[in-house]
């Protein structure tokens, strides 16, 4: 009989399933009065030239969280108030399975984004205006025939849809 309650022994049986390993990322609906802030990805990025949420990986140790206040302020230069989680969903990126985990907060103060060498711009837009455009022709068109990045654009979509349901209830 083993003393530790949380069992740190692999099960001992052939039907029990390996579980899902994933690396963190964390985005953020930085808010600004009725207005959210998008960064366009620069050249040699991830989908280089799109306008995302700022966000990243959440590194080895950090707290989901902190990872999403540190790659706010890394990438735009802003502090962020509390954060409330809206979504989480599964993409691939970097050669990594990652979850990633999305929060909205507010803006501490109106202090002028400063954007990383990660980006080429900031705008700040109205979520339901960004929704209006995310048509199933918009990704297709994004996603260029590539069946991964549609998929993952589908699910920034269905994040979309559960913040703009969270601010109107």
């Amino acid at each position: 009989m083993t003393d530790d309650r949380l069992r740190n022994e692999t099960p001992d049986t052939e039907d029990w399933p390996a579980p899902a390993m994933y690396a963190l990322s964390a985005v953020v609906y930085a808010e600004r009065g009725d207005e959210i802030l998008l960064l366009q990805r620069a050249e040699g990025s991830a989908l280089a030239g799109e306008w995302f949420l700022p966000g990243g990986m959440v590194e080895p140790g950090e707290l989901p969280e902190e990872g999403a206040r540190r790659e706010l302020a890394e990438e735009a230069g802003v502090a962020i108030g509390d954060l409330e989680i809206i979504g989480c969903y599964p993409m691939r990126v970097y050669g990594y399975d990652t979850l990633q985990i999305s929060y909205r907060g507010v803006i501490v103060d109106d202090s002028d984004v400063i954007v990383s060498h990660e980006h080429d711009g900031a705008r700040w837009v109205k979520a339901n205006d960004m929704r209006e455009l995310l048509t199933d022709e918009v990704l297709d068109g994004m996603a260029r025939g590539d069946e991964r990045i549609l998929t993952l654009l589908r699910h920034i979509r269905a994040d979309l849809d559960r913040y703009l349901a969270r601010m109107s209830g």
